[in-house]
């Protein structure tokens, strides 16, 4: 791809004529030729193919070395549309593709712009927690204060103005009321799991998952050691921090680096993808057999959850907790009323995560995480989940969470998945 400067030939002559006959003229080509560099940069042709599926709106990326990283670029269609590209920390340009039919092409063309504005703002508002905002309005924060058990993400604002995750017990309210003040462990958007092992793995290890009143010596705490990085955009923001996975008296069995990426989207969706990378310095690690944990864990809006009459589905078609709970698929969706409007969670498993299809710790009072360990519950007694990692090794995990309007359906649940594990092609001549 080669970009070029495209400058008229009138001011060219101009400016290399032997003299500059006033100073008017001198002022009017400094005023012009910076505005002609700013915004007429333009790149050969792009083409974004949807391929095989139908596209709904949703993140997509692609590599090009010859568009310069500290610059700002739009992509602009045939329509004349800008759609905004934000490159991140590994050199990918990303950016919010239109919906696209199947075997529909896009051609775009690209366009340096002077600055974008940061639709999507990270912002340290005290020592211990991180505020995301969305064209100014919040989106969700990340708590990680001294006195809690682990980092989490609340409030969790959907795309209709309102909280999608339940409040208790970070605040409570009255439609929750006493009923709902259960499981102070699940808090919002989280991740833990209930028996990690070191050492001998024949004994029941840390407790990360429960909260209980009485702190027994086997309960372990999730500390952030350090925030890595902190990125605004027009396109996404995104948290990068490492914690460190610690036994009740302070004792590291594992460190974790975990990034959320929290795209702008549209009036219908918010997306946030997670990664949890988990490293073992210390010695080899066992994540048990339970039930008890997700490496993506949610608890959901009160409103929404199946005792008050929302309901969960699945990528098998299977329908409601007695037929999700425990089963493997490649998403789940949890969708119900919240403020009289419809709203959904899909989280998404990647392909390449261990024991893809994940199973489902899914709840009818509104659990929901990703357990792809405790086989023992899902499966049978005659199942083992149990998985030991070495010392030195690492295990990697990403997860889609789309917060949608409306149903399953009427979000395209199954082709927002596909635009996960296999997005749009972007060809660049």
């Amino acid at each position: 791809m080669r970009i070029g400067l495209n400058i008229p030939e009138s001011i060219v002559s101009m400016i290399s004529k032997n003299s500059v006959r006033t100073s008017a003229t001198l002022l009017l080509a400094v005023i012009v030729l910076p505005a002609l560099f700013a915004c007429s940069i333009n790149a050969a042709e792009i083409t974004i193919q949807a391929g095989q599926y139908h596209r709904p709106a949703g993140p997509a990326w692609f590599s090009a070395k010859e568009l310069d990283s500290n610059k700002s670029y739009n992509l602009v269609g045939a329509n004349g549309k800008a759609i905004p590209i934000q490159v991140d920390h590994k050199g990918r340009w990303w950016l919010w593709a239109p919906e696209m039919k199947t075997g529909e092409n896009m051609i775009c063309r690209v366009e340096s712009v002077q600055k974008h504005a940061q639709l999507v703002e990270l912002k340290k508002v005290k020592d211990d927690l991180i505020n995301v905002t969305i064209d100014g309005e919040l989106f969700t924060a990340l708590n990680y204060g001294k006195d809690s058990q682990k980092p989490f993400l609340y409030p969790v604002i959907g795309p209709t103005g309102a909280g999608v995750t339940r409040n208790y017990p970070m605040k409570q309210v009255p439609f929750e009321g006493t009923k709902r003040r259960d499981h102070p462990h699940h808090q919002s958007m989280w991740a833990a799991w209930g028996d990690l092992r070191t050492g001998d793995f024949k004994k029941p290890g840390t407790n990360y998952w429960h909260r209980p009143k009485k702190k027994p010596e086997n309960v372990g705490r999730q500390q952030v050691r350090s925030i890595i990085r902190m990125v605004s955009g027009p396109v996404f923001g995104q948290l990068e921090i490492q914690i460190d996975w610690c036994t009740g008296d302070g004792k590291r069995e594992m460190a974790e680096n975990r990034t959320y990426t929290f795209f702008r989207a549209d009036a219908n969706n918010r997306i946030i993808d997670v990664k949890n990378i988990f490293s073992f310095p210390e010695g080899d690690v066992m994540f048990a057999d339970t039930k008890e944990g997700g490496i993506v864990c949610l608890r959901i809006a009160t409103s929404m959850d199946e005792v008050e009459g929302g309901r969960m589905f699945n990528s098998k078609g299977q329908e409601g907790a007695k037929q999700c709970w425990g089963q493997a698929a490649e998403w789940c969706d949890y969708v119900g009323p919240v403020e009289g409007k419809t709203v959904g969670i899909a989280i998404m498993d990647a392909k390449t995560n261990f024991r893809h299809p994940t199973r489902w710790h899914i709840r009818n009072y509104g659990l929901y995480t990703a357990n792809p360990f405790g086989l023992s519950y899902f499966v049978g007694k005659e199942h083992d989940g149990s998985k030991i990692w070495k010392k030195g090794e690492s295990a990697r995990f990403n997860y889609r969470v789309l917060i949608h309007k409306g149903d399953t359906k009427a979000a395209h649940v199954s082709d927002q998945y596909q635009n996960y594990i296999q997005p749009v092609t972007v060809i660049i001549k």
